[in-house]
């Protein structure tokens, strides 16, 4: 059974395309999993990250992207979303000259926000409250991406800042939620909004928080993650503020084994998989905020 998972935090510039992207890689390489990574955020940073400019702006070209699939929410049936995927991305290999590991995309485009307002048009007048029409949408784009259940794995969701409804949608359709942060001093209180709109949306919800771009001579970061990991459940780590993390986000056409790719940050690559693949594939009781 497919492992459904989300990267999200309301902030932006808090790290999720990185962390998105350790872990597919980690989860490919390290844990030899299939895994298609679902790109939300109509900047497309995830999606020219992992194809490069020129598969990427193909995809867009022919209309296979997260927006062209809102269409498909427009009726009732069920959908293949196949044809949308765009597959063996990335510039990773195991060991020189074998084949990369799997990894998907599902990518997005700049026209998702202009999709996801048509969209909203097209049902405001057959609602009577806009409540009605939200959760409607939502749950249409659940099922939506629950119909891949099965096809991948692991699939990993790369939320935008400012949580759309088509992230919401993605939101109801996971099982499991990581919350990267910037250890500062709006951390702890925009980690509980999220915390508790999460669980609003979908109950059966597991998350876990992840201090992002640590100092360690930070008292202050110091201070604010021990709080915060006294507060929320936690992954139990920290990725630390790396150069090497930040250069990993390039694209390289000839592929590289993951050591090349991350540098010295591939340790942190290495943890986090670890520590997310524990959870999720060796879950312990879920500790309740």
């Amino acid at each position: 059974m497919t492992k459904f998972l989300a990267v999200t935090n309301r902030r932006g510039g808090v790290g999720k395309t990185t962390t998105t992207l350790m872990l597919a890689y980690g989860m490919a390489v390290y844990g030899q999993k299939s895994v298609l990574v679902v790109d939300l955020d109509a900047q497309a940073s995830t999606s020219s990250t992992l194809m490069g400019h020129e598969k990427w702006d193909e995809a867009r070209q022919n209309g296979r992207t997260v927006g062209d699939i809102l269409i498909e929410v427009y009726g009732e049936g069920p959908v293949n979303l196949s044809p949308y995927i765009s597959s063996e991305v990335g510039d990773v290999h195991i060991n020189p000259g074998q084949v990369a590991p799997q990894i998907d995309a599902l990518p997005c485009a700049f026209t998702l926000d202009d999709r996801e307002l048509e969209l909203i048009y097209h049902f405001a007048s057959q609602y009577s409250t806009l409540e009605k029409m939200y959760s409607t949408v939502r749950k249409r784009i659940a099922e939506i991406f629950r119909s891949l259940n099965g096809m991948y794995d692991i699939i990993i969701f790369d939320c935008p800042p400012g949580l759309s409804n088509v992230a919401w949608g993605a939101l109801q359709a996971v099982d499991y939620a990581i919350i990267p942060y910037i250890p500062d001093r709006t951390a702890e209180d925009n980690i509980g909004w999220l915390a508790s709109r999460l669980l609003e949306h979908n109950r059966s919800l597991q998350y876990r928080v992840l201090a992002n771009r640590f100092q360690s001579k930070s008292g202050l970061m110091h201070g604010v993650s021990g709080s915060v990991n006294h507060s929320y459940a936690s992954l139990g780590l920290v990725i630390p503020m790396q150069m090497a993390l930040s250069k990993a986000l390039e694209y390289e056409v000839n592929t590289q084994t993951i050591n090349q790719k991350f540098g010295v940050g591939v340790g942190a690559v290495r943890g986090l998989y670890t520590a997310a693949h524990e959870w999720i594939y060796h879950p312990r009781m879920e500790r309740v905020a």
